[in-house]
């Protein structure tokens, strides 16, 4: 299947879910257990985009939503992980699921582990690609070095300025397409303040590790500045499984089907689908 990087997908739904006074949008595909899918800052739910149908051909309702400030999800007055895990038992509820596995990235991981910490009964199993696990210094280190300027130049410079700054800071096999989809999503999300980044910058994701009871993955990118994180998870946790991929956050976009391959095999085992999809790996 070829999957356009902006516009409607083949079988693809779209929602809104009223929690309290914001909307959350989310985007789904497929049928069966439902899978939610935490994108990571400053991204929206378009980061599952080359992943969702492949997880709904595998027997599954693939749910991703815009986390609040980001997409077409209204924002909180101040942003923080739990407070975005908070909106996820609602959207749940609307989707008429009583759990859910759930997979994140990034900040999106945190939030993943932050719902299987706080709703352990919503919670079937958890899978987070390359969680951060930082100190209290690292924490101050990333909140001290945030620009949370989303602002707009009159010249439309400030589009080429942030493709230069994520060509700069990302891995080299982003694709064009991949860059511009992210100069997109991160303006969207403005324009005065980037919520991911700083929500996932002053949380302390230690005090939750003893709390998750699920089944839970570790997937460790080689190439992602978090990788680290992985083995440090392994230790607190030896309980939880772990799997290594040869790339960082790139692969949901660039090679989505080795992506699914290490992500497919433990929903099935815990969620109870059968595989129905072949994935090649080359």
């Amino acid at each position: 299947m070829t999957i356009p990087a902006t516009g409607a997908l083949p079988g693809e739904r779209r929602g809104y879910v009223q929690c309290g006074d914001r909307q959350v949008h989310y985007r789904e595909q497929g049928s069966g257990p439902v899978v939610l899918l935490m994108h990571q800052a400053p991204w929206a739910s378009i980061q599952y985009r080359r992943v969702m149908p492949l997880i709904a051909a595998a027997g599954f309702r693939a749910v991703a939503p815009d986390l609040p400030g980001h997409g077409l999800s209204d924002p909180l007055a101040e942003p923080t992980i739990e407070g975005f895990a908070t909106l996820l038992p609602p959207l749940l509820d609307a989707l008429g699921a009583a759990s859910a596995a759930i997979v994140g990235q990034h900040g999106g991981a945190l939030v993943a582990g932050r719902m299987a910490a706080a709703y352990p009964d919503r919670v079937v199993a958890l899978a987070m690609d390359n969680a951060p696990l930082y100190t209290s210094e690292r924490r101050a280190q990333r909140q001290a070095a945030i620009d949370e300027s989303q602002s707009v130049a009159a010249d439309g410079s400030h589009l080429l300025d942030r493709w230069s700054l994520v060509r700069r800071i990302a891995e080299p096999d982003w694709s064009a397409e991949t860059v511009h989809v992210s100069v997109l999503t991160y303006f969207a999300n403005g324009p005065t303040r980037e919520h991911g980044h700083h929500a996932a910058a002053r949380y302390d994701f230690s005090s939750d590790l003893v709390r998750i009871a699920c089944p839970t993955l570790v997937v460790a990118g080689l190439t992602d500045p978090v990788f680290s994180s992985g083995r440090q998870l392994i230790e607190r946790r030896p309980d939880w499984g772990y799997t290594e991929l040869p790339g960082g956050a790139v692969m949901l976009l660039e090679r989505p089907a080795a992506w699914c391959a290490a992500i497919l095999p433990f929903l099935n085992t815990h969620l109870g689908v059968p595989q129905k999809l072949a994935l090649d790996l080359h």
